[in-house]
């Protein structure tokens, strides 16, 4: 008997919540464990926190959590798991995308096997735009590659965690972090199982190939090294190349081969050095940005309201 906590982000989605609250109500009704939904209002400029108060009326076991200014997906989930009670964490969008009634396969898939501290749903066909599709599958080959995992690992925002595992994540102070790398990063005993994915219930999506692109750079850049290796790596075969090419310019001129033009080589090689001086700076002043937000502390919005907690409502509070 385990229980549970469903944490839900919340981004300009109010006509999502009813239906979302009404599934996971049937489904939560055959564990015999506690639980709890957690929806997190990440600043939603539409009516989603006030449809989000009348379901914790509606239902006694939701609640609700509204950030002062938007953060992003996952800001809002880790705000959520701080809050979180479950034995349990269940984190999903809010959109239906992702089917409630998929997660028993999930706390089921916790211990088939051996005892897992995460279970990650994917989707083998994702009703997305082709675009992001295709970006999906790229971002997923690179993060497999930058972050070390087998190929049979496959992340995503429906995911099951013990609740050692969430409070591990959720005590980081990060200012943009990337939940899945941060999972990666703290435990290797996770798996991957494949779920059905649906069309989105109503209105669109709110992520698009940018943001997905800073999303994989986020999780490379929490737990690899390897843009840094990538760029010392290029400048090793900079550095070699131009040994290379020195040596072969020397032999011309001792050999009375060397023409007084030459400029067409010079601009050569001053662009393509240039080019890559520029290249390492750019992803070494990405990291030293992700330093600076890490001392500032930057880490969450105070807390504006919250609905089915004990306790009266702390506007200003932080999480």
């Amino acid at each position: 008997m385990k229980n549970l906590s469903i944490i839900i982000p919340v981004y300009r989605s109010a006509e999502c919540l009813p239906e979302l609250a009404d599934r996971l109500a049937g489904v939560l009704s055959g564990f015999e464990g506690q639980h709890e939904v957690i929806f997190v209002d990440d600043a939603s400029p539409d009516e989603s926190w006030q449809t989000i108060r009348d379901l914790s009326q509606r239902y006694p076991n939701v609640k609700g959590l509204q950030l002062m200014k938007n953060l992003g997906q996952h800001q809002a989930t880790l705000t959520g798991m701080r809050h979180a009670t479950g034995d349990v964490f269940i984190t999903m969008d809010d959109d239906l995308q992702h089917d409630p009634a998929q997660i028993p396969q999930l706390v089921a898939a916790l211990d088939e096997g051996g005892s897992y501290d995460a279970v990650f749903a994917y989707f083998p066909e994702k009703k997305h735009a082709g675009y992001r599709n295709w970006g999906s599958k790229c971002i997923g080959w690179i993060n497999a590659r930058a972050i070390g995992v087998r190929s049979t690992i496959k992340t995503s925002s429906f995911r099951a965690l013990r609740r050692h595992t969430g409070q591990a994540i959720a005590a980081k102070e990060i200012a943009n972090p990337a939940i899945s790398g941060l999972i990666l990063g703290v435990t290797s005993r996770f798996r991957s199982i494949p779920i059905p994915h649906h069309e989105r219930y109503a209105g669109s999506s709110n992520y698009t190939l940018a943001k997905q692109l800073r999303l994989a750079f986020d999780n490379i850049s929490y737990v690899s090294m390897l843009p840094l290796r990538l760029i010392a790596a290029l400048g090793f075969a900079a550095a070699f190349f131009s040994g290379v090419l020195s040596l072969y310019f020397l032999y011309r001129y001792l050999a009375g081969l060397t023409a007084v033009a030459g400029w067409t080589t010079l601009v050569i090689l001053i662009s393509f050095f240039s080019g890559v001086i520029l290249l390492a700076l750019g992803v070494v002043g990405e990291y030293m940005v992700r330093v600076l937000r890490e001392l500032t502390k930057v880490t969450a919005s105070p807390l504006r309201e919250q609905v089915g907690f004990d306790g009266a409502p702390q506007p200003g509070e932080w999480p």
